[in-house]
């Protein structure tokens, strides 16, 4: 670090958080160092030599944001220290023109002209006497995460890599990609919630995402904390974020900001079905049938002050995720992606593609037995057909062209690729939606399914397992996809009225483009959107699934096992005698010929 040992030199006597009364607040140092000036902000900027010097207590009666350093004749000598205090009527009263912030953000990319920029709450719902308590309720009921910088780095319209703001250049994946990956120096707090969660760290901040960075798709973006002395913070985040029984240790987390099937999408139809649960659901989904799954949070994300919606943290798939989950070190990792940047193309974000290719090629020729064996090291089956069918079954309709990682260990003791659902924001939609026939290459996640289907055994365990989990009383089954599903909701059932009064207006007033919003709110939107999964897409859905698996793979095309056979069973050999322990060959069962091994 720039200023080692100095990272706890000042403390502040008032905790950040929710205030529910002015205070003044104290500064303090340690004796060691009598001889520096404590200098402070309230802008978020970095204190420096003209910064305002520390003299007597602040009083504090609003929302504001203290940033404070020691700071010499020479310039400042210390971290800078930061603490978010929130006064919930104040969030909900908050402008739609702050103070020294630009009423326009970056520049369109598909189309021409200028975001109006948007930081308001829409009064419409915030002075609604049913709707104001629900707000102030869903404020407090999930952790808070302060994001602080200098309002230029998130704001700033110079066009240069070090001074732009990342929230004007956001370095979109099609057109002008300037800003892409420009990180600038911030703070985080994440404090409250049911877990009292207390964490202040200095890192950097940078713009994270696809198509959810073009100011015309998506006003409300995606961030990526970095982890690095650099920054003024540790080179590693050390912090139980998502639990004592989780990993504790982070190079970089991503803030997700919910962008597909939002109240702030470009689409009428994506804003309709707005839930900020499916990707989640497809996550925990993951981990619930027994897999490797990316961890997530749900926090109120607040920027410099300003409410910014509901988020959720979530672990960055990279090398020190997979030694988290699959052991070894961190210079033993392959992670695949699609890089949407100048185009798809799969990229290897940590380690090579060495052994992926081979796994894509090995998997063309499945069919034949020695490949099929081979596989065994270099793509975990089990895993990859439990994948599968969570996408199967929800449909996903923005996969698996991007929006997938794959990960594995190297040396001996690999159990080859494991494929983890991402950014599965477009999915529990239509249920009658059939997505088994996709196929994006040999490469791609579908591509590999076809090709392994293409062998007798793979085809078995992946039916015997749709069977088993597509069942009334299975993992993808209606009781246990809702129970998944409300657990979520609840953790986010009052703090949705708060994301309403934030985005839920911007395509009625701030931005209409392809089609006119309107104001978007819970009890209008929002529950209708859950009745329909609740009564007209989960009852039903997974006999659907199952149906078109049995249709896509015949029985005459399973080679089926002994193992398998059950006491229900019916089988004649072809000369149509009822046989009870069929040896080898060709049978019918329950009218449908089989091959026995």
């Amino acid at each position: 670090m720039p200023f080692p040992g100095m990272a706890q030199q000042l403390s502040f006597s008032q905790p950040h958080g929710i205030c529910d009364a002015p205070f003044q607040l104290t500064i303090t140092r340690s004796d060691d160092y009598h001889g520096l000036t404590i200098r402070y902000t309230l802008d978020g900027s970095e204190p420096t030599q003209q910064s305002a010097a520390y003299s007597s207590p602040l009083s504090v009666s609003g929302t504001t944001v203290v940033r404070a350093a020691l700071v010499a004749d020479t310039g400042r000598v210390s971290p800078i220290v930061t603490a978010t205090y929130l006064f919930l009527d104040d969030v909900l009263q908050q402008s739609d023109s702050p103070a020294g912030y630009p009423s326009q953000w970056g520049r369109y990319t598909t189309i021409s002209g200028r975001a109006k920029a948007d930081y308001g709450m829409d009064p419409d719902m915030t002075t609604n006497r049913t709707l104001r308590p629900k707000m102030l309720e869903g404020l407090r009921s999930l952790p808070i995460l302060s994001l602080v910088s200098d309002k230029d780095n998130f704001f700033s319209h110079v066009n240069d890599s070090v001074h732009g703001g990342i929230y004007i250049f956001t370095g979109p994946p099609v057109g002008d990609n300037t800003g892409h990956g420009w990180t600038r120096p911030a703070s985080i707090e994440l404090m409250g919630g049911p877990q009292a969660h207390d964490l202040t760290v200095n890192c950097g901040v940078r713009l994270h995402g696809g198509h959810g960075r073009l100011a015309e798709k998506n006003p409300k973006h995606s961030f990526r904390l970095v982890f690095k002395p650099k920054y003024e913070g540790p080179g590693t985040l050390n912090y139980p974020l998502f639990g004592e029984d989780e990993p504790h240790t982070f190079n970089q987390l991503v803030l997700r900001c919910h962008f597909g099937n939002s109240w702030q999408h470009w689409s009428e139809d994506n804003r309709k079905k707005a839930q900020y649960t499916r990707d989640v659901w497809a996550r925990r989904m993951q981990r619930r049938m027994g897999h490797t799954s990316v961890n997530a949070l749900y926090v109120n994300l607040f920027l410099n002050g300003m409410y910014w919606g509901v988020y959720n943290i979530a672990e960055r798939v990279d090398a020190q995720f997979g030694k988290d989950y699959l052991g070894g070190k961190k210079s033993n990792m392959d992670v695949v992606k699609i890089e949407e940047e100048g185009g798809n193309h799969y990229e290897a974000a940590e380690g090579n593609l060495v052994a992926w290719n081979e796994m894509v090629m090995t998997a063309v020729k499945a069919y034949l037995p020695e490949n099929y064996a081979r596989l065994d090291t270099l793509l975990d089956k089990e895993a990859f057909i439990d994948y599968m069918l969570i996408n199967q079954y929800a449909g996903n309709t923005d996969w698996d062209h991007h929006n997938w990682y794959a990960i594995r260990r190297r040396g001996p003791e690999s159990q080859g690729f494991r494929f983890l659902c991402w950014d599965s924001e477009v999915i529990l939609e239509n249920p009658t939606e059939n997505v088994l026939g996709k196929n994006n290459g040999n490469a791609s996640p579908t591509g590999i399914f076809h090709n392994l289907m293409k062998n007798s055994d793979f085809a078995r365990r992946y039916v015997r397992r749709a069977r088993e989990v597509l069942a009334d009383d299975g993992l993808l089954g209606p009781a246990s996809v809702v129970e998944v599903w409300d657990s979520l909701y609840s953790t986010i059932s009052t703090v949705i009225y708060a994301e309403a009064a934030r985005w839920g207006d911007y395509r009625r007033d701030v931005h209409r483009w392809q089609t006119a919003g309107q104001l978007y709110t819970v009890d209008n939107h929002y529950m209708t959107e859950r009745n329909r999964l609740l009564t007209q897409y989960f009852p039903s859905r997974s006999a659907f699934v199952l149906d078109r698996i049995n249709a896509m793979v015949p029985p005459e095309a399973i080679q089926v096992l002994r193992s398998d056979m059950t006491q229900s069973d019916r089988y004649y050999n072809l000369n149509g005698q009822l046989v009870a322990h069929p040896s080898k060959g060709v049978y019918i069962r329950n009218g449908k010929k089989v091959f026995i091994k």
